[in-house]
């Protein structure tokens, strides 16, 4: 599976590479799709606890194209939307057992997955935010690839046994070597970003990522799963392949914002 994992993982940076250095209107479209297919993977995930589907798919398509034409807190009107409308769904047939549950992991998809997406769209969208952008793409990606081909060949030391036993402190240090280094070198290609803005990003990223890693880990142990959905081959489903950049854009475009 190797060699599939490497061709798939090409022809996605390849994709990501186009997408986002145009951006406009592509971007929109594959950011709706990304929310889409993330959302839906989710929610199988978690059938078992029941989760009010149309009010969790209502509201990533609103984030995903609020994302690209509004702000971080019209991200949070459309969450407080959203929760009134599972309200109302779960309401209609009346109090049942488990409703508060059912409510709550709808919610959680939106946050998860709708905010990742809204906030990576928010990033494209700044001054200089091809760059920016480009910068939490690959640098999450890098670090993921960097991890897995260093946890492969050096790991020794499990990081998280109970959560994902064949992720190990070296894959860590190598992943997050690999995300400074990617996003200082995407730096050098806008200037007006400077050095500093970069490293600090890098950090950023090569911490986030990782734990965007872990937590959908820690949702697979709940669900008893291996992989999220079977999407890319080689690679699980589409959050296993973006579990990482979906921690990392939210916090990325706060320390972006800070910096500025």
């Amino acid at each position: 599976m190797l060699g599939t994992r490497v061709i798939v993982g090409a022809v996605l940076a390849l994709l990501a590479l186009v997408v986002t250095i145009y951006g406009g209107l592509p971007f929109v479209v594959v950011a709706v799709a990304v929310a889409i297919i993330g959302i839906n993977e989710f929610y199988r995930m978690m059938r078992a606890y029941r989760p009010l589907v149309l009010a969790g798919f209502a509201g990533v398509v609103l984030m995903a194209v609020v994302g690209w034409t509004r702000s971080p807190q019209a991200l949070m009107g459309i969450l407080a939307l959203s929760l009134l409308l599972s309200f109302g769904l779960a309401a209609i047939p009346g109090p049942r057992p488990g409703v508060s549950v059912r409510i709550a992991i709808t919610m959680l998809g939106l946050v998860y997955v709708g905010f990742g997406v809204g906030h990576l769209e928010l990033i494209r969208r700044l001054a200089d935010g091809q760059g920016y952008a480009l910068m939490v793409v690959f640098g999450t990606w890098a670090g993921d690839t960097v991890a897995y081909f260093t946890g492969r060949y050096f790991g020794a030391t499990p990081m998280a046994p109970r959560l994902s036993p064949k992720k190990t402190w070296e894959g860590f240090l190598g992943g997050f070597i690999g995300t400074v280094l990617m996003v200082v070198f995407i730096g050098l290609y806008y200037h007006s970003i400077g050095e500093l803005h970069s490293l600090v990003l890098g950090i950023t990223i090569g911490i986030l990522g990782p734990l965007g890693d872990l937590f959908e880990s820690l949702l697979k142990r709940d669900v008893e799963i291996k992989d999220a959905g079977r999407f890319f081959p080689g690679h699980g489903g589409l959050l296993d392949r973006f579990d990482g950049l979906l921690f990392a854009a939210v916090a990325s475009y706060y320390v972006i914002i800070a910096l500025h």
